[in-house]
């Protein structure tokens, strides 16, 4: 697994620089348009982006570095069992999707004391519940990664990338429906938005979401290895 992880490395570290400045840019964005108009939530709005988009960025990312670069045929030279390989890559994911939730919390803070500074009063969430949304929104994105992973360890990369729009819209349709469904579960959501969230249910409504992204996660990695190691590269 040591060795698979470090195979790993290199492609992140190139993908850093340009996801964390997009991430940067579309904080900046959404907070500097809200503040224009005297709001300061918006930036736990811009942390809310963040960590919803950087688990579908880094999957891509990885993907398309893998393809263009002939990085999958030439890993799999290396004395490293496929199984790692697939484990490493559901990790680096995960813990590249923790960091960077991290990291938008934090601007989130920051942002707070800066737009009071200029005369923006502070109207936004909670430390609590801006680390609570940014962590939901980034375990929603790492559902929807790890139900379309497997494709990219079957097919080709243009392939899984056709294959997961398709895979994509039905996750987005299913998470829709099951909210409409569930009121409670709807309404605490919007209510991080709102006025007056019940924060010990949103720490349990965070909890039974990590822990179905935990079980997704699994499945997906079990099955990834199945499929990639019946693939020939």
């Amino acid at each position: 697994m040591k060795r698979a992880i470090m195979s790993e490395l290199p492609i992140v570290r190139t993908l850093v620089p340009s996801i964390a400045g997009v991430g940067l840019f579309i904080f900046v964005v959404l907070t500097a348009v809200r503040a224009s108009n005297g709001d300061s939530d918006m930036s736990a709005a811009g942390a809310f982006a963040i960590s919803a988009m950087s688990p579908i960025m880094a999957m891509t990312s990885l993907a398309g570095l893998d393809n263009q670069n002939g990085w999958e045929r030439y890993r799999a030279t290396l004395p490293i069992s496929r199984k790692d390989i697939v484990s490493a890559r559901y990790l680096c994911i995960t813990i590249f999707s923790v960091i960077m939730a991290c990291a938008a919390v934090l601007l989130s803070i920051v942002a707070i004391p800066i737009l009071n500074s200029v005369g923006i009063p502070s109207t936004g969430e909670t430390v609590f519940e801006t680390a609570i949304a940014s962590a939901i929104s980034m375990l929603f994105s790492l559902m929807a990664v790890f139900l379309v992973l497997p494709l990219f360890f079957r097919f080709e990369h243009m392939k899984a990338q056709r294959l997961s729009v398709g895979l994509y819209a039905l996750y987005m349709c299913l998470i829709m429906v099951t909210l409409n469904s569930f009121n409670p579960i709807s309404n605490q959501l919007m209510s991080i938005a709102g006025t007056n969230p019940d924060s010990a249910v949103l720490g349990c409504l965070c909890g039974a979401v990590a822990l179905a992204t935990v079980i997704l996660g699994v499945v997906s990695c079990a099955i990834s290895t199945k499929v990639y190691r019946a693939r020939d590269l």
